[in-house]
């Protein structure tokens, strides 16, 4: 089984982009807008559309559908944060044209020489070429034109700023990122049917946490426990991903899981009304060398394997807690 070891950056969670997109536009099913029929820039069937590539700012990033699966284009096949991708699809299948502007003659002069680039391949292989410029001075909209005829559009700037947002802040799904533990409020470990959840921080009389619910049964830290904790707390310290498969696979050990861990942690930015956010940990069978267990997450359909110290390590601070 063919894999990519990754060894997770301390990055704090700072804001995930969230999508300003549902629905600020009609979608084309032959309503009408003030009499007139609502017209796109381009459409395409969300279904044939096979991968998109977006250039932005000198940054770019791929992505590819395969076996109805969007992955980054990448030697991983990272699979994308379920969450994030929500409705990109539907994005990509056609804006809606705000206003017909005619030929541009200069395109600088609405910042496309520039551009931030949208490429769509369809099943057919058929491919669409989208160029979005400036916005216009209201910041409601956005330059584009599709293809190369050089036919100036307006597009909803929302459109642009999502897909931009693709680049600057990728999809990658939360167990990617190693969580600073000081954030870290809420560590819950499920195991042998027995519950120990640690609250690191979340309570206003002990700002600094450590207090411990086991069955019920609510107690203080120990220092010792507390400081295991938070070194625990930031995730694996390495994360091996699985080529794309079934999880259902018994030899993965995901029906009957070693544990389950959950983090609850404060987002260094809010997100909307959210300042905290959680995600789930379900560890299966050890690997065959001993190394590591078998893991996947609730935000992803990917397959992966976590080190061994870290799993083991988890599991004596539970025991220790009891």
């Amino acid at each position: 089984m063919q894999s990519v070891a990754i060894r997770l950056g301390l990055v704090s969670m700072a804001a995930m982009v969230v999508f300003a997109v549902w629905m600020v536009w009609i979608r084309d099913s032959g309503e009408l807008i003030g009499g007139e029929a609502v017209v796109r820039l381009y459409t395409a069937e969300q279904d044939a559309i096979v991968s998109v590539a977006i250039e932005t700012g000198g940054q770019s990033a791929h992505f590819t559908r395969n076996a109805g699966v969007w992955t980054f284009e990448d030697p991983q096949g990272l699979i994308v944060n379920i969450e994030r991708w929500g409705g990109i699809v539907l994005l990509l299948s056609g804006p809606q044209v705000e206003r017909e502007l005619g030929h541009a003659k200069d395109l600088s002069d609405f910042g496309l020489d520039v551009p931030t680039i949208v490429d769509l391949t369809l099943g057919d292989d058929t491919r669409i070429r989208v160029l979005l410029g400036d916005r216009t001075p209201d910041e409601r909209h956005h330059y584009a034109t599709v293809g190369d005829d050089g036919e100036l559009f307006l597009v909803n700037a929302d459109w642009g700023n999502v897909l931009m947002a693709l680049v600057e802040a990728p999809p990658h799904p939360y167990w990617y990122y190693r969580v600073d533990p000081k954030l870290v409020r809420v560590l819950e470990v499920d195991r042998d049917r027995d519950r120990s959840t640690m609250f690191l921080g979340i309570d206003p009389e002990q700002p600094d946490g450590g207090r411990v619910v086991i069955a019920e049964a609510a107690r203080d830290m120990t220092s010792n426990e507390y400081e295991r904790a938070l070194s625990l707390a930031g995730g694996p310290t390495e994360i091996t991903v699985l080529l794309p498969g079934d999880r259902s696979d018994s030899d993965l050990g995901f029906a009957a899981p070693t544990m389950t861990v959950r983090l609850t942690y404060q987002l260094s930015k809010p997100v909307d009304t959210r300042t905290d956010f959680s995600t789930v940990y379900v560890i299966g069978a050890p690997t065959a060398d001993g190394r590591g267990y078998y893991a996947t997450t609730l935000d992803t359909q990917s397959r992966l394997v976590f080190d061994s110290a870290w799993v083991d390590a988890m599991a004596a601070l539970s025991d220790a807690l009891r």
